[in-house]
């Protein structure tokens, strides 16, 4: 199959999105999700392409439809896949997909039914009012993964991950069981970008249970329970992309001082043993007693329509 994945939404040039924004931000959320279903997709053999808006290039909302139509139509693609979120108050939740031709209902109720598994199904709804399901020339569907500002829908979000919400769609629409895929949740993961950082990286990680180290290029979103990175560097990196997830990070002046920072925060953070029994190799313990700099992001996921 010719496929394309949709990102729904935008960021416009003032900074602010147009998607829905509850526990977590639709746009962010469904960008993580988007590079995860395209790799699923191609690996079971199908040609697909990724489409996202430019970020901080639109001022209104609009200029989205002007900018993804001509890049459907004409292309030949057998189907359109456009992620959001769904957004109410606070009370609803759960999983629909939204079509318009019955080749879309066809699919729609097979994604739908696949999410239904992990999500409350809400079942497939019929939207003709909608541009990317009644202005593309292939059959279009807007899949509702969930509810962003449902305390329900994000705690299963974090259970599962997102490697597992992306097989289930890709199985609803190739109509097929996946099996080779990767969905496991890891507990901890720490984030670096270069070599030097990645010294720092694999030290720390020494001490954290079921724990992964990743460029940051390489991370999905909501792989890990607890995310770490390491120095300014993969930090600015990690933040260009936009993604949910919340973190801790390490931003020393230099590669001893984010050493330092990661070592005191293992070590006030339940470590202490471990960390004493590391630096008391070589002749006689070392101690770090700075205190630690630290910062955090606590960005948020979105909804969507």
């Amino acid at each position: 199959m010719k496929i394309c994945v949709s990102v729904g939404h935008s960021q416009l040039k003032d900074g602010t999105f147009t998607s829905a924004n509850g526990i977590v931000n639709e746009y962010k959320y469904c960008k993580g999700l988007a590079p995860e279903l395209v790799k699923i997709l191609r690996k079971e053999g199908n040609t697909v392409d990724l489409l996202e808006c430019p970020e901080r290039e639109f001022t209104t909302p609009s200029q989205e439809k002007t900018y993804k139509i001509p890049r459907i139509n004409g292309k030949k693609y057998d189907l359109l896949v456009e992620l959001h979120l769904n957004s109410y108050d606070g009370s609803a939740h759960g999983s629909e997909v939204l079509y318009y031709s019955q080749t879309g209902k066809t699919y729609a109720d097979r994604i739908v039914a696949k999410l239904g598994t992990i999500f409350t199904n809400r079942g497939s709804k019929e939207r003709p009012n909608l541009y990317i399901l009644n202005s593309t020339d292939c059959p279009a569907l807007i899949v509702e993964t969930f509810f962003c500002d449902s305390v329900v829908d994000t705690n299963t979000v974090k259970r599962v991950g997102d490697p597992e919400i992306a097989k289930l769609i890709a199985e609803g629409i190739l109509n097929k069981k996946i099996t080779d895929v990767d969905t496991s949740v890891h507990k901890n993961c720490v984030l670096y970008e270069g070599s030097v950082d990645l010294n720092t990286a694999n030290i720390f990680s020494w001490y954290l249970d079921d724990c992964v180290v990743q460029t940051v290029e390489e991370y999905q979103s909501y792989s890990t329970h607890n995310l770490y990175i390491v120095g300014g560097g993969a930090t600015n990196k990690f933040k260009a992309r936009n993604l949910p997830d919340r973190f801790t990070a390490f931003e020393g002046a230099n590669r001893f001082d984010t050493l330092n920072e990661a070592l005191n925060y293992a070590k006030a953070d339940r470590f202490a043993e471990s960390i004493d029994n590391l630096l008391d190799i070589d002749n006689g313990a070392e101690t770090y007693d700075e205190p630690i700099n630290i910062g955090e992001d606590d960005n948020n996921f979105n909804p969507d329509i």
